[in-house]
């Protein structure tokens, strides 16, 4: 893609909203999570998400190797767990899991306590794209939660209108 052309396509990207989501995996490969703002259904049958992740994030190999992951989607009181697994908080950047409550999953993949709604999947498959790789993850557990959302629409963190 042209520079002048990826610069449009990230402004104009940036006037969509989404839902924000924390990938948390566990196992032989090590703790380790990413916040995404890619996350949705697949399928019904068998029950599956997709995610994204940026090929050179250092998660991503963790998944791979661990087999596993939980899409933790975030309500709007925990901004401060999308900034940590974003990178954004420097203070946590060496235990990203201090800021917020785990507990495991079946999969064994840390569970967020109080999310709007955990996803706990095992890695059925990947397929890269450009500078991604999308995850297929088949769902093994479901825990849901209540409040609203967190939103992430034009750089920043949103939360939904009354």
């Amino acid at each position: 893609m042209s520079g002048a052309l990826a610069d449009r396509f990230r402004d104009t990207m940036r006037r969509t909203a989404s839902g924000v989501a924390v990938l948390t995996t566990d196992g032989t490969a090590g703790r380790a999570g990413v916040t995404v703002s890619t996350l949705c259904s697949l399928s019904m049958e068998p029950p599956s998400v997709i995610a994204c992740v940026h090929r050179d994030n250092r998660t991503l190999d963790a998944i791979l190797k661990n087999g596993c992951f939980v899409a933790n989607v975030l309500a709007v009181h925990q901004e401060r767990v999308a900034k940590a697994f974003a990178g954004l908080i420097p203070e946590l950047r060496d235990d990203r899991f201090a800021s917020g409550d785990w507990r495991l999953a079946a999969t064994g993949a840390p569970l967020l306590q109080e999310s709007l709604a955990s996803f706990d999947c095992r890695t059925a498959s990947t397929h890269d794209f450009g500078t991604h790789c999308i995850l297929i993850g088949e769902v093994v557990e479901i825990i849901s939660g209540d409040g609203d959302p967190l939103l992430f629409a034009d750089r920043s963190f949103h939360r939904l209108a009354a």
